[in-house]
């Protein structure tokens, strides 16, 4: 392997791992902070004419920037998994694995195609309805807060399902890039592996 090759494997899986480790960090947290909010039950003074759970605003206040955040890190992620594996295939020799190179292609197409539906039709729907139930309940119109509440909790299983189909496709495209670059490659059609059988010591020919 090339050392200009060494380093696009290098960063592609790095950034691979971080994709998938945050995807770990985004459901841990919301696992955490809503179950943790809900135990504590806490009443918040500027939403005090809100008679609806209060908890579920302090964890949406809290859960809301992390997945935010998230968002901008896969994005990334995925923008340099994608170009670093581009410039990979570029070369002839990961098709010497043509199975695991589609596969990994397969799967960085997959977890691109689930992060920007995310990203472009879903998350926006999202924050428009946790935006406008955050304001109604600040305005403490119970009703409308629990429509538009209704309305972003249709989308949770969508983005929950979503969430954990994109670390699936992240898994596999980390654990197929780490096959496909780590050690030698079949050998291209019409050569043959070195042997590895010992010459004949020179005494007993």
């Amino acid at each position: 392997m090339s050392p200009a090759r060494r380093i696009l494997e290098t960063v592609h899986l790095t950034f691979a791992g971080l994709w998938l480790g945050v995807l770990v960090m985004t459901g841990s947290a919301a696992a955490v902070v809503f179950p943790a909010m809900h135990k504590l039950d806490p009443r918040l003074p500027d939403y005090a004419g809100y008679s609806g759970e209060h908890w579920l605003l302090a964890a949406g206040h809290i859960a809301a920037p992390l997945f935010w955040i998230a968002d901008a890190i896969q994005l990334g992620c995925a923008l340099i998994c994608g170009l670093t594996l581009g410039l990979i295939f570029v070369s002839p020799v990961p098709w010497r694995r043509p199975i695991g190179s589609s596969i990994r292609l397969l799967a960085l197409f997959s977890a691109v195609g689930l992060l920007a539906y995310s990203l472009l039709v879903l998350s926006p729907r999202m924050n428009r309805n946790l935006a406008e139930f955050w304001a109604a309940a600040k305005l403490g119109d119970t009703p409308a807060a629990e429509a538009a509440q209704s309305l972003f909790n249709a989308d949770h299983p969508t983005a929950t399902s979503i969430l954990a189909a994109t670390f699936v496709a992240v898994l596999v495209l980390l654990a197929t890039g780490i096959f496909t670059a780590v050690g030698s490659p079949p050998p291209a059609r019409g050569q043959q592996r070195p042997s590895r059988r010992l010459e004949t010591p020179e005494l007993a020919r």
